[in-house]
């Protein structure tokens, strides 16, 4: 059985890291460059919840995990990340105005649910910040 490409919807499976629902739900027939790259960044079976030809099945189970994502994104653990995260903007705004120290950061930042020892590995040649930090025992 042949499929109209133009008629196929991918929705992938969910993951902490979604930010966007177009991260979930891909349309065929209105991007078809999506779909390929897609399949060109070496996606696997894993990676996908459901492939259907039905545009309304396809949105209904997209946005049910949409919602999951959401709601978990709402979770009180989450929040108290987000609160840490602006002190820790905050402090560090402080100790940048202080040393005259910048950080460009895209992404990269973790936060943990628990004390860690945290070092960096600076290279002041390249301006490279390198984190490492050691599990709790």
């Amino acid at each position: 059985m042949k499929i109209d490409t133009e008629s196929l919807y991918i929705v992938m499976q969910s993951h902490p890291k979604v930010t966007d629902f177009e991260e979930l739900f891909f349309d065929a027939e209105r991007n078809l460059a999506d779909l390929n790259d897609l399949f060109s960044g070496g996606i696997g079976a894993e990676d996908i919840y459901g492939i259907y030809t039905d545009r309304k099945s396809a949105l209904k189970d997209a946005l049910n995990l949409w919602e999951q994502i959401t709601s978990a994104k709402n979770d009180p653990m989450e929040n108290n990340k987000k609160i840490r995260f602006q002190q820790f903007v905050g402090e560090l705004e402080k100790l940048s105005n202080k040393y005259n120290v910048a950080i460009d950061s895209i992404g990269g930042v973790y936060i943990f649910d628990e004390p860690m020892e945290i070092n960096y590995d600076p290279d002041e040649t390249s301006g490279d910040l390198v984190s490492s930090w050691r599990e709790p025992l």
